[in-house]
């Protein structure tokens, strides 16, 4: 018997590439404004939206990681993107007007899926409802409190907060001791292959996979429990297995 759901949170709860790509464009304005003419202002914003998720060149890799302090990270990437496209000299101020731009723009985007809120509300009455995302505490924490998202599940396991991130065994026992349940009785949600399914299925946990349309790559060797395309078909699903 079903009894408690774990739940990614980006791309699978909220739609996080909506808000990044809504940030990047306001990024994208600040930098054009204070640079006129200097420099491409959307290939400053790609390339750092790009740097925070780590997909990053050799290069960078070697003068920016690890990050011990995700802020001081963020700053030094900004700098060293403007500084390889050819600005030398721009005030020191400059990274953190720029980082604080897309930190507050993503803010004030940031939201559920449509319908979703009203679905975790449904779903709390039959379910215990916990939420595993990946991410340092540092955007995590305030994507959580900006949703308010301790009205609408059970417990909160932020990745950035624990020894191991998804998809770790470590963190799918945690949420485990949390809501008092067996591998059995819980099905985890998510949109990652790599984090999410994979880390269910290293756990012994049935899994449902968030598509958006991808297909599945079989040589990946990651196998889904359940798949669906969107969100908004999570309801039906559920309801099949209950």
């Amino acid at each position: 018997m079903l009894k408690a759901l774990f739940l990614d949170l980006d791309e699978t709860l909220c739609d996080t590439t909506g808000a990044n790509r809504k940030a990047v464009a306001i990024m994208a304005d600040k930098v054009a404004e204070l640079f006129p003419g200097q420099i491409d202002p959307q290939d400053v914003a790609e390339r750092y939206l790009k740097g925070i998720y780590r997909e990053l060149d050799e290069r960078y890799r070697s003068l920016l990681l690890p990050v011990t302090n995700e802020e001081a990270f963020r700053l030094a990437l900004i700098e060293l993107i403007l500084r390889d496209l050819g600005l030398e000299n721009f005030p020191p101020e400059t990274a953190g007007i720029l980082q604080s731009t897309f930190d507050n723009a993503r803010t004030a985007c940031f939201d559920f899926f449509p319908g979703i809120k009203d679905l975790l509300l449904e779903l709390r009455h039959r379910f215990t409802l916990v939420v595993i995302t990946n991410g340092p505490e540092f955007s995590q924490v305030v994507k959580v409190e900006t949703v308010e998202l301790h009205k609408y599940v059970d417990h909160i396991i932020i990745g950035g907060r624990e020894p191991a991130q998804k998809p770790a065994v470590s963190i799918f026992e945690k949420a485990l001791r949390l809501c008092g349940c067996d591998r059995h009785e819980v099905i985890h949600i998510g949109d990652s292959l790599s984090a999410d399914i994979a880390g269910a299925n290293n756990t012994g946990i049935d899994s449902v996979w968030i598509s958006h349309s991808e297909d599945l790559d079989p040589s990946l060797g990651i196998e889904p429990t359940h798949i669906i395309e969107n969100p908004f078909q999570l309801r039906d699903l559920l309801m099949q297995l209950s």
